[in-house]
């Protein structure tokens, strides 16, 4: 049976990746699992030991994020989907909830930055794409041309 997985970053686009996501699994009758990996090394330890916060809020930021996940399963009552919120890293983390799932189609998004900004920040969706053992499909961000 396939299984699709749409991983999402939380940003304002993240609805839009959701919907291409949930559109495929519905022309295919597959369960979804919608994840969002939070990075540890860019976002939320640095944030967190700034703050000085516990590791009661850390699991707390995690459980809001899951109910933020949470929303799309109101928003698509027709689709089975599945939850998950992980502390990791993006790029490796989102490959490896790929293989434990047993998922078989990946579903992301991406900025398409180019150019400078490409090589500074790099590219999860490039990552995962190039490691990738099952077929990726990738939800541009924006919609108009470069």
């Amino acid at each position: 049976m396939s299984k699709i997985m749409i991983a999402v970053d939380l940003s304002s686009y993240s609805a839009g990746v959701v919907a291409a996501g949930i559109e495929l699994a519905r022309s295919s009758k597959a369960p979804v699992v919608l994840l969002t990996i939070l990075d540890k090394a860019g976002e939320v330890v640095p944030l967190i030991e700034a703050a000085g916060a516990s590791s009661d809020e850390l699991a707390a930021h995690l459980k809001q994020v899951v109910s933020s996940l949470e929303v799309y399963k109101d928003t698509y009552p027709d689709v089975d989907i599945t939850v998950n919120a992980v502390l990791g890293s993006p790029n490796e983390d989102i490959l490896e909830q790929v293989s434990e799932q047993g998922i078989s189609t990946l579903v992301m998004g991406t900025h398409g930055r180019t150019g400078l900004d490409h090589l500074l920040i790099g590219s999860t969706a490039e990552f995962v794409i190039r490691h990738s053992q099952v077929p990726v499909l990738v939800v541009p961000y924006k919609r108009s041309k470069h």
